[in-house]
């Protein structure tokens, strides 16, 4: 019934007469089944087409809830559960794993286009079991990733990057163990470290709450500042791996192009002193071509001006150097991700206060990825 009367309040709101019903019902509905509705930060009881619906009728003139439809129906992106999920799951057989069988050719004299020959050797499980993957936040889902890749250890998959003295203490002798199981010997204590550390996330609109410098030139952010620690061998978890030998590898499930490229080029700067290799791959790229700035689409500029509210601006958004019109540091997404809408995404989508309802509602935590 809810539906129904959601169904009748947007064909009021944008005049819609019977043939535009018939004609745009069942795309909307299907919308809403296939995605849409799994949206996990709608109220109890909300469901896309009802939330649509207030959206639209917001807007003072039917020319510009026409503009804001226009622009939900062919614009946006919505990444569900299940295809984050999939980016998930093929991660390391799809693309970390071909890395380290590279190493194991490179390292051994094999013939690295020979995979399932390197696959098999002693030598290729020892990189394997020396890789260490720490999820950079929650969004990381490292369950999903563990229960994808049950050839991987428990103990080299770890829920966070930050790590106690004594959490590094006993990954190490976890992995003096493993390779032990391996090789059928005792590893040399002393040279039992990682030689792979690869950090997991699910998104990144710009890669600055990753990796930017602080006013004194030092590396702040999540990446920056664990980075940082690892290449000092004043740090405890200098301890987990042997400099130079150790590789860095950010893996982020859904990147624009833009964070890419800012990421890369940080951590090869903190890197590169150290004589460490480092590389970002990006499972589901978002090319620059999908973001919206201004100019590009002037009456949907008119909506994000008309109805901007600066009261989701914040110490932590103004980082970005921009408002929030365009989202965070003016990316511009028309992006939305099943568990939230990141904040690089137009302020018009997520954006809640005085002046407007959001389409899909925002929870804004403390560690925001932007």
């Amino acid at each position: 019934m809810r539906e129904r009367l959601a169904e009748e309040l947007l064909a009021r709101v944008l005049d819609w007469t019977p043939e535009n019903v018939a004609s745009e019902r069942p795309m909307l509905e299907a919308l809403a089944w296939y995605k849409y509705d799994e949206y996990q930060q709608f109220v109890p009881g909300m469901r896309f087409i009802e939330s649509l619906a207030y959206w639209l009728a917001q807007f003072r003139e039917p020319s510009q809830r026409r503009t804001a439809y226009e622009f939900f129906k062919s614009k946006l992106i919505f990444c569900s559960t299940a295809e984050m999920n999939h980016f998930v799951s093929t991660a390391y057989p799809d693309h970390i794993r071909p890395l380290l069988l590279a190493r194991a050719a490179r390292e051994h004299g094999l013939k690295r286009w020979h995979l399932g020959r390197v696959g098999d050797t002693a030598e290729f499980k020892v990189i394997e079991r020396k890789a260490l993957f720490l999820g950079l936040s929650d969004g990381a889902r490292t369950d999903v990733f563990r229960r994808a890749n049950p050839q991987l250890s428990h103990e080299q998959v770890r829920q966070s990057h930050e790590l106690s003295d004594k959490r590094v203490d006993k990954l190490l002798q976890k992995l003096l163990s493993g390779l032990g199981g391996i090789t059928g010997s005792s590893p040399d204590q002393g040279s039992c470290r990682f030689n792979t550390v690869v950090l997991l996330d699910d998104f990144s609109g710009s890669g600055l709450s990753y990796v930017r410098q602080d006013g004194n030139g030092s590396w702040d952010g999540k990446i920056g500042t664990f980075l940082t620690a690892m290449l000092s061998p004043q740090n405890e978890l200098s301890r987990l791996v042997a400099i130079p030998d150790v590789e860095v590898v950010v893996v982020l499930y859904m990147a624009t192009d833009y964070a890419r490229r800012n990421i890369e080029e940080r951590v090869a700067a903190i890197c590169s002193p150290a004589q460490v290799n480092a590389r970002v791959v990006v499972i589901c790229p978002l090319h620059d071509s999908v973001r919206i700035s201004a100019g590009q689409f002037p009456a949907l500029d008119a909506i994000i001006t008309d109805y901007y509210d600066t009261a989701n601006e914040t110490d932590s958004t103004r980082l970005g150097g921009t408002d929030l019109r365009y989202g965070f540091n003016g990316n511009g997404l028309p992006l939305v991700l099943s568990h939230n809408t990141p904040n690089n995404s137009i302020g018009l989508l997520w954006a809640e206060g005085t002046v407007m309802r959001p389409l899909f509602p925002r929870v804004s935590r403390h560690k925001d990825r932007v």
